[in-house]
């Protein structure tokens, strides 16, 4: 699948589910996605809060398990989730909601990663971008903000943490790099809380991933 034929979110996830795994980083270990939180199957991650008998919808775009290098033979996982743009089509806040309510599951760090299409213009994306970093940066939420543009050779010009584009484009071993060392800065603050990590060790369980 070409980048210039992705529709939404869910074929852009699919397509860098295959980049990721391709670029056979060292680093990561195991990658989810389109994982739902709301299945019965993680009904002790959500019980406490929700009482209903019909789970809330939460859906994690993308799961990734990363080397923990502080602990040798641990790792942490980050949850990341994606919004898609193309021209003029959404909200500069889109996504951020969502991916603060993954702190509640347990995830070691929180990624709103944005991505825009081949086709945005430069000035249209920084337009959506300033305001959503002067968000995090202003009441200092503990989440990794990633803003991209995709090009039509699969690289990618980094908007946001930091501004280098045009002359700039990376490819998906270094993507992965820089967004392993920012979660790698950028902790839960939630998980000092203890029904928090109990979830979080359900969280890998059922992921299978060693607690």
């Amino acid at each position: 699948m070409m980048w210039e034929e992705t529709k939404n979110e869910k074929q852009v996830v699919k397509k860098l589910n295959s980049m990721f795994l391709e670029a056979k980083h060292s680093s990561l270990r195991k990658m989810f996605v389109h994982t739902n939180l709301a299945t019965r199957g993680f009904h002790q991650l959500w019980r406490d809060w929700w009482k209903d008998a019909i789970p809330p919808r939460l859906e994690v775009d993308m799961i990734l398990v990363f080397d923990e290098l502080t602990e040798l033979d641990k790792v942490f996982t980050a949850g990341v989730e994606v919004e898609y743009f193309k021209p003029r089509k959404k909200n500069f806040y889109d996504g951020l909601q969502q991916v603060l309510s993954f702190s509640l599951f347990g995830f070691d760090s929180l990624v709103l990663w944005h991505i825009f299409s081949p086709e945005s213009k430069n000035k249209d994306i920084d337009e959506y971008v300033k305001p959503v970093k002067e968000m995090v940066e202003g009441f200092r939420l503990p989440l990794v903000y990633l803003a991209t543009k995709l090009t039509d050779e699969g690289r990618f010009e980094f908007f946001a943490p930091w501004e280098f584009y045009s002359s700039s484009k990376v490819d998906t071993r270094y993507l992965i790099t820089c967004l392993r060392d920012l979660c790698d800065k950028k902790r839960n603050p939630l998980l000092d809380k203890k029904e928090v990590e109990k979830r979080k060790e359900i969280l890998k369980v059922l992921l299978k991933i060693p607690i």
